[in-house]
């Protein structure tokens, strides 16, 4: 983590002339221990079911666009108004610049005119009705998570990111390629040769991914919610 701060801080520094190379750049960086637990895990899908119904709706709208776009966190909150066109969200990967095409159909739309009303610049907002800061976001989530943790509700090692990896598991268990998947997330790939432009050609090409993300969703989450109610997932040890 220090050589990636140090990184990034020696990168934005040399274009103003305070430093003369990027001295993090030929640090080795150091392996990552085999055995250490992952950090952002995928979600169970009793878990995402029960987030979803039960967190509160400003926090559920934010977690139900992770959910349904598969965009990271930061960008997912920082989705503006004028990012939906033509009934698609269009948006850029803050992490590689990588666009991203996610037709608006079925949970997302659902999800998006559940949302609380507000008039912020974002399509997402806080209970003030103001946009969203990564840092206010995690913080109420944490928050938020950690009661339902205390109550045997949720385990404590289910974080934000790890949505992104939901999606992309779910994709991949139903049958979706790696190149679709990466399309479909944003991601920089060998096998992407070529930068997408952001046209309707990419938003086309995701509507069957994003078909198919949702009704994987859509479908197990009936099966943890029989005749239409909520079934909280058991706490492990009991």
């Amino acid at each position: 983590m220090l050589r990636t701060f140090l990184f990034e801080v020696f990168k934005y520094c040399i274009p103003l002339g305070l430093v003369s190379a990027n001295f993090a750049e030929k640090v080795i960086p150091k392996p990552r221990p085999k055995n250490l637990k992952r950090a952002n895990r995928a979600w169970e899908i009793e878990e995402l079911a029960f987030v979803l119904e039960h967190a509160p709706p400003h926090v559920a709208a934010a977690l139900s666009v992770m959910a349904y776009t598969g965009l990271d966190p930061s960008d997912a909150l920082g989705l503006r108004r004028d990012a939906i066109d033509g009934g698609v969200i269009w948006a850029t990967r803050g992490k590689t610049g990588e666009p991203v095409a996610v037709p608006i159909i079925g949970l997302l739309r659902a999800a998006l005119e559940r949302a609380p009303k507000h008039d912020a610049i974002t399509i997402l907002a806080s209970s003030k009705g103001t946009p969203w800061t990564y840092d206010g976001f995690s913080t109420v989530w944490h928050r938020w998570r950690a009661k339902q943790v205390e109550a045997g509700l949720l385990e404590k090692d289910l974080t934000l990111k790890g949505l992104r990896h939901t999606v992309a598991t779910l994709l991949r268990e139903e049958g979706r390629t790696k190149g679709e998947i990466a399309d479909f997330l944003g991601q920089k790939t060998e096998r992407m040769a070529h930068h997408y432009s952001r046209d309707a050609d990419l938003a086309e090409k995701n509507k069957a991914t994003a078909a198919t993300l949702q009704d994987v969703i859509e479908k197990r989450t009936a099966v943890v919610k029989p005749f239409g109610k909520s079934v909280k997932p058991e706490a492990k040890g009991k």
